[in-house]
């Protein structure tokens, strides 16, 4: 058995833009408003605050329905549905920042992981990818090493369900090392990469890699941000005499 380069992705504004909608509710008038990811992330931090925004709220259930399993009005399940409104725009629009790695990693047959914030169940997004695959974008569907729609009831019971979505990836990480492992040996040097977009799951993923990099030192693990105002990939290495705990990666992950 060979070593194993291991690729792990978040799905929104990283590896696919999708036209997803979040629905605020207005808590004085019971107005709903609808607004793009990326919309609704600029102005987050303001929802309940003095201003233009002090009316407005974001309640789990409502907010994120079409980040679940489920229908619309004319019975698409939203995930297929958005993917299917995305390819449809006849451009390349839909392709997020990691979606060449995706890509990559699905022809060179990496295992990979899908670690998302998503409610869908593992059979939903595996659908979801694999109308990619059907229209051509990636040769055929990935070698799954496993994934995690992180706010889906069943998968925060397995994983913690006290953690926050960011705790959430975490856990999830370190449960895909740990499959990674398993799978493919323990004794070879494998290396672990995921990318992710959110500056706060970032920090957090920064932090699972660093654990699992001192559970096992002989191994490499990655991390990719994509956030929109920067991208960097750093390799983390454990922290030796106060120094700092992360060194850019000097060599390509691609393996």
């Amino acid at each position: 058995m060979n070593r194993q380069s291991f690729y792990f992705f978040d799905i929104d504004e990283n590896m696919l833009h999708l036209p997803t909608k979040v629905h605020l509710l207005n808590t004085l008038t019971g107005e709903e408003q609808t607004m793009t990811q990326r919309k609704f992330e600029d102005i987050r931090a303001y929802l309940g605050m003095p201003g233009e925004w002090e009316d407005w709220t974001a309640q789990p259930e409502r907010a994120f329905r079409e980040f679940a399993d489920g229908k619309d009005r004319n019975g698409e399940e939203y995930l297929w549905r958005d993917i299917g409104r995305a390819l449809e725009a006849g451009d390349d629009g839909w392709k997020g920042p990691s979606w060449d790695i995706f890509r990559y990693a699905v022809l060179r047959r990496r295992p990979i992981a899908i670690i998302t914030a998503r409610q869908h169940s593992e059979a939903t997004i595996k659908s979801g990818v694999r109308m990619l695959a059907e229209a051509g974008h990636i040769p055929e569907e990935p070698d799954y090493l496993a994934v995690f729609g992180v706010s889906n009831p069943a998968v925060k019971a397995a994983l913690g369900a006290h953690l926050t979505t960011a705790g959430l990836k975490r856990a999830a990480i370190r449960r895909c090392v740990e499959l990674g492992l398993q799978r493919f040996g323990r004794d070879l040097p494998h290396s672990f990469g995921m990318s992710d977009d959110d500056p706060k799951n970032v920090d957090l993923i920064i932090s699972a890699m660093l654990e699992c990099k001192l559970d096992y030192p002989d191994k490499r693990f990655f991390v990719i941000s994509t956030n929109r105002r920067r991208h960097v990939k750093l390799e983390v290495f454990p922290p030796q005499k106060e120094e700092a705990k992360l060194k850019a990666a000097v060599e390509d992950y691609y393996g």
